[in-house]
């Protein structure tokens, strides 16, 4: 099972469905970049669907930082959806939860990206 998958959406945005764990390590560096790799070849709008994730450490919470940071740097913008109780949880004691666009659903978080 791959750790996450990209998809692009219909209306435009690329989405990425994450499933297990987001640690620090090799697979999450490659989707670092590659993730820079498509901002700057245009996509500028990325989801992260979180809902298959069953365990984030703080490394983890780092790489979204870290792709969230990258994404800007490159005039990207990402929003994360489907958050699985313990991610909300740390998101919202790390007061991360302001910095990030977070979304029940992925449909809501389509919804008028513009």
């Amino acid at each position: 099972m791959p750790f996450v998958t990209f998809t692009k959406d219909d209306s435009g945005p690329q989405v990425l469905t994450f499933q297990g764990k987001i640690t620090f390590g090799r697979e999450t560096e490659r989707v670092r970049q590659k993730l820079k790799e498509m901002a700057e070849q245009g996509d500028k709008r990325f989801v992260f669907d979180l809902e298959s994730v069953d365990w984030v450490d703080s490394a983890g919470i780092g790489f979204l930082v870290m792709c969230l940071t990258t994404l800007g740097q490159a005039g990207a913008r990402l929003r994360l959806t489907n958050l699985p109780e313990r991610v909300r949880y740390v998101l919202g004691i790390t007061r991360l939860n302001t910095v990030f666009e977070i979304f029940d659903t992925r449909q809501a978080a389509l919804r008028d990206f513009k």
